[in-house]
């Protein structure tokens, strides 16, 4: 697994926060975050922070 970095969008506020997942890939990370905050809030693309491979 990856660390991965990326800005969002919450909702409920319209604020806009850096976050962290741990995924397989940049991508995998991508769908990750649209499945949680949703289509067209995350702000910037993951950027891998830490690679545990």
């Amino acid at each position: 697994m990856n660390t991965y970095e990326a800005m969002v969008r919450i909702q409920a506020n319209n604020m806009i926060v850096r976050t962290r997942i741990q995924a397989n890939s940049n991508q995998d990370a991508l769908w990750l975050l649209e499945g949680q905050y949703g289509p067209g809030n995350v702000v910037t693309l993951p950027t891998l922070i830490n690679s545990l491979d």
